[in-house]
């Protein structure tokens, strides 16, 4: 399998260990456990940096147009499910606004790669 193979399974399986974080974050289990869902959110938004940075630097937006738009679409759909709810666990007393403002930032930037791209 040849570097570009790899690299495209990495975003592919980046995307849906993100996915399984922000399920992970939402799910019935954690729901009293507020702590605990905000750092498996945090955790997903440290893989999404991380791999933005990996696509920068291996320059693959470049070689894997198509692939690397999948993915920050992907990162935008789970980070508009995180910052739903997040606001929902705000009602509940709870202060996110540092995280949400981070996911919201992360989504426009990532708005403006795909434009760009």
């Amino acid at each position: 399998m040849n570097f570009l193979c790899k690299a495209q399974t990495y975003l592919n399986s980046v995307a849906t260990t993100v996915n399984s974080l922000a399920g992970l974050a939402m799910s019935d289990e954690l729901c009293e456990n507020v702590d605990t869902q905000y750092k498996v959110i945090r955790m997903a938004v440290e893989w999404e940096q991380a791999t933005a940075e990996f696509i920068t630097v291996m320059e693959l937006d470049a070689e894997l147009l198509q692939s690397v738009s999948i993915s920050k679409r992907k990162f935008m759909n789970i980070n508009e499910r995180l910052i739903k709810h997040l606001e929902k666990i705000q009602l509940q007393g709870y202060h996110f606004d540092e995280l949400i403002t981070t996911l919201k930032l992360e989504n426009e930037t990532l708005e403006k790669e795909i434009h760009f791209l």
